[in-house]
């Protein structure tokens, strides 16, 4: 799996490409929480455009992340989702806890400038 992580404005963008399974998620924990740590963002917008395939670890690791942030008054979305994943999402209950957006910049005005959610689910 390949994890890139950039800093757009007060955004932490996530882009996740391969497979987010029981093999990598301790991986993807593990930098984010780094990641979260230093750069206190407020917000994180996951990309998950490249991803191939996703199991419960990695629901989890995406839920475990969504409630740091929102604990410390943050904010979470995933846009970009491929069909497969955004089954797993839906079957999951994720996609009803955190906002997903089709594109990328939509999700991004939704956390840089408030604008509502035009949830995809």
């Amino acid at each position: 799996m390949k994890i890139e992580i950039e800093q757009r404005q007060a955004v932490l963008l996530v882009r996740l490409t391969g497979e987010l399974d029981h093999h990598h998620a301790e991986q993807l924990r593990e930098k984010l929480d780094r990641e979260i740590a230093s750069r206190p963002s407020g917000a994180v917008l996951f990309n998950l455009g490249g991803l191939t395939f996703m199991d419960s670890s990695g629901v989890g690791v995406l839920l475990g992340r969504y409630r740091k942030i929102d604990a410390a008054g943050g904010r979470v979305a995933v846009c970009e989702a491929p069909a497969v994943i955004s089954r797993i999402t839906e079957i999951s209950g994720l996609a009803r806890i955190i906002p997903f957006f089709d594109r990328e910049a939509d999700a991004l005005q939704h956390l840089l400038l408030g604008l509502p959610s035009k949830r995809r689910f």
